[in-house]
């Protein structure tokens, strides 16, 4: 595939990165200087300095015969500007960041055919859907779902004193059907067997049925909990598509903002919510407001250190789980050491969603989890896929790394064992170790 990045900030980066490792022919155009350095001096890709939004720079790289164009530029008119350029030159695919509530709210801009924007994705409601999801699971580092929301795939953290430490995951059985399908422990990912033990600080992946997972995470020594207070720091954008979410989801909202002239102007717009004008690092205004009390404190300011500070401040204080956005990558290990219970970057989740779409059609979704150590994709089994059809999981000689977590099949869920057939129709969630990644495509595509 050929494609063209416009804008190397850090989404525009970490899309190159991936695609260039994947073996893509990447194109990256940006007009700073020093950001044009940075990519040249670290990715194996071709950078130009301009303007992405110039008909004849995009023409000296021969743009019509580029597979996809990706705009994510902190410019909303460019990206845009960028996407009806490459349509007229015959770009398959397009991809704009747009930011800007007035462009994200009007729905007719966004569908407009002129523009020829394949996917519109604004970071801030991407950070705001991807919390809404964790707060239904409260007790997961993260969460996703796939067969139509039918299944589930956990993360969780074995922290100390959790009753699943120590033993083997063929002793831990429960009357539903569930799969540990990766554990994460000290930086490298394992796919195991039935003999490996659970241990403190792991990050176990775990596949169930949704209508099954409360019951199943007791298995693993977890009990969910329900969240119905949220404080949130920063009313920043991410803090208002948020709001927006868990109004409508019944919960009690605390804005806290510095900035009087936008606390009135969030109280204008949102409904419940309750908007107060003041310091979210003053220790005495959260506990005058009840943040030893509040089932989440989100940290969500332009600030990453404010953020990382005052979550630790609230978690001190007793708020049961705290969620912080961190903008910068290198502070991400820092969360973790810490003691943060979850850090959300709406850099890193844009790029995942991007790239989730760019993928080959035949993946319904992809989620990339643990700092990119494995992948999962939801696909659809059909007759092509002669290597996978009519024999048993077990004889299908997967490549190491790569399983079948489960399989959705008549409107019913199943955690497949190996003398399980696939059938065209079926849909599977295939979990992936980063280093086998690549091959999950070509055995999709292999001859039986």
């Amino acid at each position: 595939m050929r494609a063209v990045i416009i804008g190397a900030g850090k989404i525009g980066y970490n899309i190159a990165e991936t695609l260039s490792n994947e073996g893509h022919d990447v194109y990256v155009i940006e007009k700073d200087e020093e950001r044009k350095q940075i990519v040249e001096e670290n990715l194996d890709v071709q950078v130009m300095m301009g303007n992405g939004a110039d008909s004849r720079l995009l023409e000296s790289i021969d743009i019509e015969g580029a597979d996809l164009l990706i705009a994510v530029t902190e410019n909303d008119e460019l990206n845009m500007m960028s996407c009806m350029l490459a349509g007229q030159y015959g770009v398959k695919k397009t991809v704009a960041r747009v930011r800007k509530p007035e462009y994200d709210r009007n729905n007719k801009l966004a569908s407009n055919p002129a523009l020829n924007i394949d996917l519109m994705i604004n970071p801030e409601r991407v950070a705001a859907a991807e919390i809404a999801k964790i707060i239904s699971v409260p007790e997961a580092v993260d969460v996703n779902y796939y067969a139509k929301g039918k299944i589930t795939l956990l993360e969780l953290l074995i922290e100390a004193g959790n009753s699943s430490i120590g033993y083997a995951l063929k002793d831990l059985r429960g009357k539903h059907q569930f799969l540990v399908a990766a554990i994460y422990r000290d930086g490298s990912l394992i796919i195991p067997r039935g003999d490996d033990k659970i241990m403190q600080g792991d990050r176990v992946f775990l596949i169930g049925r949704t209508d099954q997972m409360r019951e199943v995470e007791k298995v693993l020594g977890f009990q969910r909990r329900t969240i119905r207070s949220v404080m949130l720091m920063g009313g920043s954008r991410v803090a208002f598509y948020l709001a927006q979410l868990l109004e409508k989801r019944g919960l009690e909202v605390k804005i806290i903002e510095k900035d009087y002239k936008h606390c009135k102007h969030l109280a204008g717009q949102l409904d419940e919510a309750i908007i107060l004008n003041g310091d979210g690092s003053d220790i005495d205004l959260l506990q005058d407001e009840g943040v030893q009390d509040t089932d989440l404190f989100v940290a969500l300011t332009e600030d990453d250190k404010l953020n990382i500070l005052v979550s630790l401040m609230a978690k001190r204080l007793g708020a049961k789980k705290i969620i912080a956005q961190v903008r910068r990558s290198d502070y991400m290990p820092l969360i973790e050491a810490v003691g943060i219970d979850i850090a959300i970057s709406p850099r890193l989740l844009t790029a995942e969603a991007v790239l989730r779409f760019v993928r080959n059609s035949e993946f319904l979704s992809i989620s990339v989890l643990e700092k990119g150590s494995a992948e999962v994709y939801e696909i659809i089994v059909n007759a092509h896929m002669k290597r996978l059809i009519n024999k048993p999981i077990k004889d299908l000689g997967l490549p190491k790394g790569i399983l079948i977590g489960a399989m959705f099949r008549n409107n019913d869920a199943v955690i497949p064992s190996g003398n399980d057939v696939l059938m065209p129709g079926d849909r599977i969630i295939i979990f992936a170790a980063a280093a086998v990644v690549r091959k999950v495509e070509y055995f999709l595509r292999q001859e039986a």
